[in-house]
C-alpha cells in the first residue's frame, strides 16, 4: 500500500484514510448485498456473474478491513488524535470482531445448498453488523464531510491515495 510507505501521518489526513475506509467498507458490503439480492431464491450454479459479483465483494471487504488494521498497526501509535482516540484503540477489536461476522456470513453461504430468503437475509443482517461495528468511524467520516471544500489537501489527498490502495487488488 502507497500510504504505508509515508513516514508518518497527521490527524487530518488519518481522517482521510477513515473516510476512505468506511466509503470502501461500505462500498463492498453494499455491492455484495446487491448482488445476494438477485441470487435470491435461486440455487448455486444458476447464476454465475452474480455468483462472482457476490465473492468479489464479500472477500474485498475482508481486503478492506485487513488494509485498515495494517494502517491503524502501522501509524496509530504514533498518533495524537484531540478527537476520537478510539478509533485507534479500538481498531483492532472492532476488526476483530467484523471478521468473524463477515467469516460466519461466508461459512453460511459457502454451507448453503442455495440463495434462500433466511440465507440472504441472515447475510444481509451479518453486513449491517459490520457497518454497525465502525459506527464511530461512520460518524467520524460524516462529521468530516460537512466541511466539503474546507477540508485541508492533506485530508483529501490521504483519502485519495488510501481510497485508491483499498481498491487495489
Amino acid at each position: 500500500m502507497r500510504i504505508l510507505h509515508y513516514p508518518s501521518i497527521g490527524e487530518p489526513e488519518f481522517f482521510g484514510c477513515v473516510a476512505a475506509f468506511t466509503g470502501s467498507l461500505e462500498g463492498e458490503l453494499n455491492a455484495a448485498a446487491a448482488a445476494l439480492r438477485r441470487l435470491e431464491g435461486r440455487s448455486k450454479g444458476a447464476a454465475f456473474a452474480f455468483e462472482m459479483a457476490l465473492d468479489r465483494h464479500r472477500y474485498g471487504a475482508r481486503i478492506v478491513l485487513d488494509r485498515w488494521l495494517r494502517l491503524v498497526e502501522t501509524f496509530g501509535a504514533h498518533l495524537s488524535l484531540t478527537r476520537r482516540p478510539e478509533i485507534v484503540g479500538q481498531a483492532k477489536a472492532r476488526v476483530a470482531a467484523a471478521g468473524d461476522v463477515l467469516e460466519r456470513a461466508n461459512r453460511l453461504l459457502d454451507g448453503a445448498e442455495g440463495y434462500g430468503s433466511e440465507v440472504v437475509e441472515a447475510c444481509l443482517l451479518a453486513f449491517r453488523t459490520v457497518t454497525g461495528t465502525f459506527a464511530e468511524e461512520f460518524e467520524e467520516t460524516a462529521q468530516s464531510a460537512k466541511l466539503g471544500p474546507m477540508l485541508p489537501e492533506s485530508y483529501t489527498s490521504a483519502h485519495r491515495i488510501f481510497a485508491e490502495d483499498l481498491a487495489a487488488r
